[in-house]
């Protein structure tokens, strides 16, 4: 069983945007050193007024994630590096491409291309890209971006951009491009056939155990239709906060659960499963909500989100080591004993 730590990089107004860039790197280097699989970060633009009032502060500070995996390569040595997600239709599948590959070298091969549609319309109105075009936009770029990746020389006549032939320089170092990963809230058919068909993987995020176990159901169909077998990654986002005991996260974590569920109502429809689906509480607790989301969900693979609602750094790093050294080890021993009968 994998586990990666999910970087936002919320701003609660009460702390700068330079402190908070800097703890999210302590934190980064922290899971590198203490055994996570992976970190992965964010891209939202324009979070703040006037395009959201009675804001509590800026849903996300990451506008830049390649730039940030870029900087991120630099003081790791063993973490994979993620975007969950780069929103594809808003931006050149060229300069994606581009912005991909350096940060594949610069961290020797371990990028992961978590990429998504987007759903926020102030974004797409900020940089003036039709919202209504996103899916024919977000197919179109991938189409570029790997074939830029995998032809010598590549040239593309598209409804939205157009490439000359060209040559992309310099090259990825995985080969025959860093994973792609498809973004999805509900995983359906089309979707996944999608995925599949194309050799991407899926990122799920907050669904539910039983939709969860839907999904990885579909994809197991859809790939023994491509021949493909075997077991596959099957990830999805969840919030964590590791106590001592559950009296003790209530007393510690549960302000800033307040502040991320007031906060983000305010960009985005929250479900009402979100609350009752983070894993909080002390490590025993912890443990059982992660086996139940492994046994229900078919999850192998969980994207930390430890450092929400403005949580001091001390407390997201106190919660982190918690996870590694008495949460962690428990899951992975499960999937050990699972696999070894």
């Amino acid at each position: 069983m994998k586990f990666g730590t999910f970087h936002l990089m919320e701003r609660p107004f009460s702390k700068g945007e330079a402190q908070v860039i800097r703890e999210h790197m302590a934190q980064m280097k922290l899971a590198d050193r203490i055994g996570f699989d992976a970190v992965w970060l964010t891209e939202h633009h324009f979070s703040s007024v006037p395009y959201v009032p009675e804001v509590m502060g800026e849903y996300g500070l990451s506008t830049s994630p390649f730039a940030l995996a870029c900087a991120v390569s630099q003081i790791t040595d063993r973490v994979r590096i993620g975007t969950a997600v780069k929103v594809l239709p808003i931006d050149h599948p060229l300069r994606v491409a581009e912005e991909v590959t350096f940060a594949d070298i610069l961290s020797n091969g371990r990028i992961d291309v978590g990429v998504g549609t987007g759903y926020r319309s102030y974004e797409f109105e900020g940089f003036d890209v039709p919202i209504d075009e996103k899916l024919a936009r977000f197919k179109e770029a991938l189409e570029i971006m790997t074939g830029a990746w995998t032809t010598e020389e590549f040239s593309y006549d598209g409804n939205f951009w157009k490439v000359p032939r060209l040559s992309l320089v310099p090259r990825p170092i995985q080969q025959p491009h860093p994973p792609v990963w498809i973004a999805t809230r509900l995983g359906t058919r089309e979707t996944i056939d999608f995925a599949v068909e194309n050799g991407y993987r899926l990122l799920s995020a907050w669904a539910p155990p039983n939709e969860l176990r839907a999904t990885r159901d579909m994809m197991r169909e859809a790939r023994a239709e491509q021949g493909l077998g075997g077991d596959f990654d099957f990830p999805c986002i969840r919030h964590m906060f590791v106590a001592e005991n559950d009296a003790e996260a209530r007393r510690l974590g549960t302000e800033y659960i307040e502040y991320y569920m007031k906060s983000t109502a305010l960009f985005r429809p929250i479900g009402d499963h979100e609350r009752d689906e983070m894993v909080f509480g002390g490590v025993d607790t912890c443990i059982e909500k992660l086996r139940r989301l492994r046994a229900e969900g078919g999850v192998n693979y969980v994207l930390g989100w430890m450092n929400f609602g403005g949580m001091p750094d001390d407390l997201v790093q106190r919660s982190m080591r918690l996870f590694a050294e008495e949460v962690m080890p428990k899951l992975r021993d499960d999937a050990e004993a699972d696999a070894a009968d």
